[in-house]
């Protein structure tokens, strides 16, 4: 399988280039990420989810990638506000090779945590809580 897209996407992601990342997505890509518990559904709201992203982080950087067919997994790490989160992506090509599913997963829980609630101040929506047991 071709992952040009998932190349160009993650460049785009890497230089804070917002117009870039729509051309590399499906109309009915489906995103599963840390910043809303429900999953977001559609090019333009995944892009809009995606452009906050980069409204909020200071820097991404890609460490790893591979692929297995229509199924890619990315390593990266990022910082927001000083603090520096790690992330993996695993991404899925639909037959033309745009990216029709995201799953995301960040660690520390803790930044991850700072890192949408950031995110949440900035777009207007719920931030989520960090609560001791």
């Amino acid at each position: 399988m071709n992952t040009t897209h998932v190349d160009a996407y993650f460049k785009a992601l890497s230089n804070k280039d917002k117009a870039g990342i729509a051309s590399h997505l499906a109309k009915d890509i489906v995103l599963h990420g840390p910043i809303f518990p429900e999953p977001t559904e559609g090019k333009e709201a995944v892009a809009n989810i995606l452009s906050g992203f980069l409204d909020t982080i200071d820097a991404l950087d890609v460490k790893l990638r591979f692929a297995s067919d229509r199924n890619v997994a990315v390593f990266f790490s990022f910082s927001c506000e000083g603090v520096t989160v790690k992330g993996n992506e695993h991404l899925h090509l639909n037959e033309d090779g745009l990216i029709d599913h995201i799953e995301v997963a960040w660690r520390p829980l803790p930044a991850a945590v700072m890192v949408q609630e950031s995110f949440a101040r900035k777009l207007g929506f719920q931030p989520m809580r960090l609560v001791p047991a």
